[in-house]
């Protein structure tokens, strides 16, 4: 019996220090566990702060920074585009100027050539501008053309109406004139042809009248050059990239 009761005790001891160990180390790792986060978060806070000093003395900005200084870089280009805008409009305005003081100048001082050139410029001149101000809507471009084309014929028929002068010496050129309302209000003829007739009739009227009706042939030529290039490349591209897939397709159903 004695010998039974020793070996329970030391097995009761055994066992007490096996759980007093197992308790310690418990302890240590919950402590360990609960001392982890704040290490961390302190560890955080140091590198944050470290961040902020560094980022104040590189001049490195913060997001909120970067949203500020995109607005004013938007609110600057704004600013230029809209001046810009500004003094092409002052540019078209004072090349209609030009225009209409030209016509008032005396035939004979200026040659086919030189009448050409200086109309040939002008009209360049209002399809750049129409270009800049209106680059991305082709229907704009198409309805300044339109307003152009409108614009000549109403100012020859004002002209020739009030002076009764449609026939005799300008009989050619009211011809030329009949011609180029037909070209324009027939839908059977393509707009690239429309563009190319209204830049060769100018260019004959020249030939004939001189700088009598210089803002007439200035309005055709501004006109045909916008008409020529309304489409941009881009959507041409897109046009005929819609048009072959349209084929293909045509072509896989018809197999």
């Amino acid at each position: 019996m004695d010998f039974y009761s020793n070996s329970d005790q030391q097995v009761e001891k055994v066992d007490d220090e096996e759980y007093k160990e197992y308790k310690e180390r418990d302890f240590a790792t919950r402590q360990k566990a609960e001392r982890e986060p704040e290490e961390r978060g302190y560890k955080r806070w140091i590198m944050g702060r470290k961040k902020v000093n560094e980022e104040g003395e590189a001049g490195v900005y913060s997001p909120s920074r970067s949203r500020s200084s995109n607005k004013k870089k938007k609110g600057e280009m704004f600013s230029l585009k809209l001046v810009f805008k500004i003094f092409v409009v002052a540019a078209v305005c004072y090349n209609f100027n030009f225009i209409w003081n030209f016509m008032g100048d005396p035939i004979g001082n200026f040659t086919f050539y030189h009448t050409l050139s200086v109309l040939g410029i002008c009209a360049g001149i209002n399809f750049i501008a129409v270009w800049i101000l209106f680059y991305k809507s082709s229907f704009m471009r198409l309805y300044l053309s339109i307003f152009a084309i409108l614009g000549s014929f109403g100012y020859y028929f004002y002209v020739n109406y009030t002076n009764h002068s449609f026939v005799g010496n300008n009989i050619k050129t009211s011809l030329l004139v009949m011609i180029s309302v037909l070209i324009v209000i027939n839908p059977k003829v393509n707009y690239y042809l429309k563009s190319i007739l209204l830049l060769l009739i100018p260019i004959i009227g020249i030939y004939l009248t001189g700088n009598k009706f210089a803002l007439v042939w200035a309005l055709m030529l501004s006109a045909g050059f916008v008409l020529l290039f309304r489409v941009s490349k881009s959507r041409a591209k897109s046009k005929s990239n819609k048009k072959e897939g349209r084929a293909r397709r045509k072509q896989n159903q018809s197999a």
